[in-house]
Parts: C-alpha cells; sequence; structure tokens
C-alpha cells in the first residue's frame, strides 16, 4: 500500500517472489497519493475497506514523495508548524496502522530513501520520524532505507544490488528507485515477510512447545510399585 513508491516496491516483491507459488503480493499502490491531503484520495478510508476486504498475511506500506510537510517559513523549518503537521500526519500513521493490526494484519512500514535534493531530504527525514515513531508506538516493524540508499551520509545514484554488482539504484529524478533499486528493498523485506508466512509461524508455535519434562527414575519405581 502507498503511493508511486510502493508501487516499485510491489514490482520488486513480485520479482523476488517470481517462484514461490505460496506467495501473492496484492498491489493497492495508488501514484500521486500520499497521507498530507486526503481530497484526492483517503488512504485512511481506504485501509479501512481494504482491511475489512483483504486477508493478507502482513502489509507493506511506503509513503512520503508526496508528503512534503508544509513547515518552512523562508526556507527554514517552523516549530509551531512542525508541531502542527506532526500531530495530525501522526494520527493518520496510527490509524493505518491500527486499522490493520485490528483485522490482524501485521504492518511491516519502510522508510523513505535519502533524495539528491538537500531540503527534499531534509523533509523525508520528518517523515521517516513519523513513520518510525508511530510504529514503534503501535506495533508495527519500521524498516529504514536510508543508509542503504546512500553512500557515506550523501545521496548516490549508485550502489550494491542484489548480486554484489555496482549498479543504478536510483531514477533520473533523484527521488524514485530504479527496478533494481526496488529489488534490493525487497530483499531487505524478504526475511521480515518470512516471519509472517503461516509455515513460519507453525514452526516458529513448534519450536516454542516446551516438552513435558522426562520422569525421574524415581517417579519410575514409584509408579511400578504396587502394593506390598
Amino acid at each position: 500500500m502507498g503511493d508511486s513508491q510502493a508501487q516499485g516496491l510491489a514490482g520488486g516483491l513480485r520479482w523476488l517472489y517470481r517462484t514461490n507459488r505460496n506467495m501473492r503480493i496484492l498491489d493497492h499502490s495508488k501514484i500521486s497519493t500520499g497521507l498530507v491531503s486526503v481530497a484526492f484520495y483517503n488512504w485512511p478510508d481506504e485501509v479501512h475497506k481494504l482491511a475489512a476486504t483483504e486477508h493478507a498475511d502482513v502489509a507493506v506500506i511506503m509513503f512520503g514523495a508526496n508528503d512534503r510537510p508544509p513547515v518552512r517559513v523562508h526556507g527554514a523549518v517552523d516549530q509551531n508548524q512542525l508541531a502542527n503537521f506532526t500531530k495530525i500526519y501522526s494520527s493518520r500513521v496510527r490509524d493505518i496502522i491500527v486499522t490493520l493490526k485490528d483485522a490482524h494484519i501485521p504492518v511491516i512500514w519502510v522508510g523513505h530513501p535519502m533524495v539528491r535534493d538537500d531540503v527534499f531530504s531534509a523533509d523525508m527525514a520528518i517523515l521517516n520520524n513519523i513513520f518510525q515513531d508511530q510504529a514503534t508506538k503501535n506495533g508495527a516493524q519500521f524498516v529504514p532505507l536510508w543508509s542503504v540508499f546512500s553512500d557515506n551520509g550523501h545521496f548516490s545514484a549508485y550502489g550494491e544490488g542484489v548480486d554484489g554488482s555496482k549498479i543504478r539504484l536510483r531514477a533520473d529524478d533523484g527521488v524514485h528507485l530504479t527496478p533494481s533499486g526496488y529489488q534490493k528493498a525487497a530483499k531487505i523485506l524478504e526475511p521480515m515477510i518470512a516471519c509472517y508466512q503461516p509455515n513460519a509461524v507453525q514452526q516458529a508455535r513448534v519450536a516454542t512447545t516446551p516438552l513435558p519434562a522426562p520422569a525421574s527414575t524415581t517417579e519410575h519405581q514409584s509408579t511400578a510399585a504396587g502394593p506390598s
């Protein structure tokens, strides 16, 4: 679920599980949407509908590119506006997480990667702080991509692909990822998603179920002895 970044991530996940017949990726992303404006597409309402109709094992969510926070005055962050934005935006993130959890769908919330423009990056850092805070408070997993798609704290269009070779990971706009970038992001999510697969859940239950303690020799002797 999410915006165009989520759409790209859905493609990466489909690539990742292309040979796994037990996995099905449901792409409910919608480009040009976000959580700042609900006039064009009301995500909290839509998630309520999806939670009632889709019985997924896990939800992967990614937002941010269309949600630049309106908190700057003459180029500087105004703390009052930031506090007001954080309150409203946090409530929408929380609503989505809680709605899905109430429907027994665990949430993996993916953070936005660093972008080429410094101010844009600072805005995405504000959103990532909110995502992480709400995920932590409401029992979701937050997955940061910031350092994965940067080079020593700086934007880089290239990086290590899933096969270990250096490859272009960022699109020309300096915001989105390339297909190879989304594949890398999907690969990062793989071990987390694996925890929610039904067979993994069953195996975990078996592994954590304590075995009955063996009867002691004394107990065997006592049980075997009849009345004299």
